[in-house]
C-alpha cells in the first residue's frame, strides 16, 4: 500500500477486548464447572469489574451481544477440554493482527469439525462490530483516518478517493476476513477504511494471508508498514507500434512479498497499467507539450535549442510533476512516467528523443 494509518486510531478497542476478557473467563469457569446461568443478571456479573461505567451499562444494555454470548458458551460447553483449549487459542492468536500479516502467526482458522463454534463466534462478534456503529466507534475511527490523510486518497490503490466523513460512511473493510477469523471482526486492529472499488470489487472476502491454494503469504499491515516505491523504469519502448507507447512493466521497490501479495489482492498493477497508464499517456505528454510552447510564448524556451537544452526541458517537467503531481487518479504515476522518458532519453532511445525534441520545440 502506498501509506500507513495511524495506529491511535485503534485505541477505542474497548469492545472487542471487553468480550474477549469475557469469553476467555467464560472458558475457565467451564473448565471449573461453573457454567453461569443465562440471564441478565449473570450477563452484569460477568462484566469485567475494570470497565467504566457507562461503558459497562452500554454492553449490559445490549441483549443481543447477551444473546449471542450464551448461544457462543452453548456452543463450546459440550466440548472436550482439549477442544476448548484450542479454541481459546484460536480466539486469541486471530486477535495477533501484526504478526498474522507478517507472517509470524501461521493461520489459526477454527477446524470445520467444529462448525457450530466457528458460527456461533461469527455471529457474536460480527453483531459486536455492527455494535461499534452504533456506539460510534467506528465514525470516531474514521475521523482520524481521515485527518490523517494529505491527500484523501485510498492508500490501498492511489486511485480513488475516500470520502469525506460528513459526506457518507466509508467502507470499513475487515482486512482478515470475518467469515475466516470471526474472532477479529470487532478489533480495531483489523478495521481499516478503504474505497468501495478497492472493498467491492477487489479484495472482497480474499484472505490477504493465505492465497488461493491455502498457502500462507505475508501482507502490508496497513497501521505498520513502511510502503514500497513504484516504478516504470523497466518498462520498454514497442519498436513495432505507431506510435512510441511504452509496454508498462510496474515494479515495487523494494521487491517483497508484501508488495506481492497487495497486488494480488488489490490488482494493482492490472490497474495502474490499464485504468491511469495506458489512458493518461496521452493526455500526460499533450501537458508537456503545452508547457514547453507556453515555455517559448514567454522567451524561456528560444527557437534553437541544444540537446541538453532540450533534455534540461524535460528534467525540469519531471522534477515539476514530482512536486505538483496531480491529486487522485494515481497522479503520482505521471512523474514516473516522465523520470522513465528521461532514461530513454539519455539511452537515446531514438523515437523517444524525437518525441521529446519535437514537443519541447513544437514541431
Amino acid at each position: 500500500m502506498l501509506n500507513c494509518y495511524p495506529i491511535n486510531a485503534t485505541a477505542e478497542n474497548w469492545l472487542h477486548d471487553t468480550l474477549v476478557s469475557m469469553i476467555e473467563s467464560l472458558h475457565q469457569n467451564i473448565a471449573l464447572g461453573n457454567v453461569p446461568k443465562k440471564s441478565q443478571v449473570s450477563w452484569k456479573s460477568l462484566l469485567p469489574t475494570n470497565l467504566p461505567a457507562n461503558l459497562k451499562k452500554d454492553i449490559s444494555a445490549s441483549h443481543g451481544l447477551r444473546d449471542k454470548f450464551f448461544a457462543y458458551m452453548d456452543a463450546i460447553q459440550p466440548l472436550s477440554a482439549p477442544q476448548r483449549s484450542q479454541i481459546l487459542k484460536i480466539l486469541q492468536d486471530q486477535n495477533k493482527i501484526h504478526d498474522l500479516v507478517t507472517g509470524k502467526g501461521g493461520l489459526p482458522l477454527i477446524p470445520i469439525s467444529l462448525i457450530n463454534v466457528r458460527d456461533a463466534a461469527y455471529d457474536l462478534f460480527v453483531f459486536a462490530f455492527g455494535k461499534l456503529t452504533d456506539f460510534e466507534v467506528r465514525k470516531r475511527q474514521y475521523q482520524i483516518i481521515f485527518d490523517s490523510l494529505g491527500n484523501k486518497i485510498c492508500p490501498f490503490c492511489g486511485i480513488e478517493r475516500v470520502m469525506d466523513p460528513e459526506e457518507t460512511a466509508q467502507d470499513q473493510d475487515h482486512y482478515l476476513a470475518k467469515s475466516l477469523y470471526p474472532f477479529s471482526a470487532a478489533n480495531m486492529r483489523n478495521l481499516v477504511p478503504m474505497c468501495i472499488c478497492c472493498n467491492r470489487v477487489y479484495k472482497k472476502a480474499q484472505d490477504v494471508i493465505s492465497d488461493e491454494n491455502g498457502k500462507q503469504r505475508i501482507a502490508f499491515d496497513p497501521y505498520d508498514c513502511i510502503p514500497p516505491k513504484v516504478s516504470l523504469m523497466n518498462s520498454v519502448i514497442d519498436d513495432k507500434a505507431l506510435l512510441p507507447i511504452p509496454e508498462w512493466n510496474i515494479n515495487f521497490l523494494p521487491a517483497s512479498q508484501e508488495a506481492e501479495t497487495w497486488d494480488a489482492v488489490f490488482k494493482i498493477r492490472t490497474r495502474y497499467k490499464r485504468d491511469i497508464l495506458n489512458h493518461h499517456y496521452g493526455t500526460w505528454l499533450q501537458g508537456f507539450r503545452s508547457k514547453c510552447a507556453l515555455d517559448r510564448a514567454n522567451g524561456k524556451l528560444a527557437e534553437k535549442l541544444t540537446q541538453k537544452q532540450i533534455r534540461d526541458a524535460l528534467e525540469e517537467y519531471r522534477d515539476y510533476k514530482a512536486v505538483s503531481p496531480s491529486i487522485g487518479m494515481a497522479g503520482f504515476l505521471e512523474p514516473l512516467v516522465f523520470d522513465f522518458l528521461l532514461q530513454k532519453f539519455d539511452q537515446g532511445e531514438v523515437r523517444i528523443v524525437d518525441l521529446v525534441h519535437d514537443a519541447v520545440l513544437g514541431i
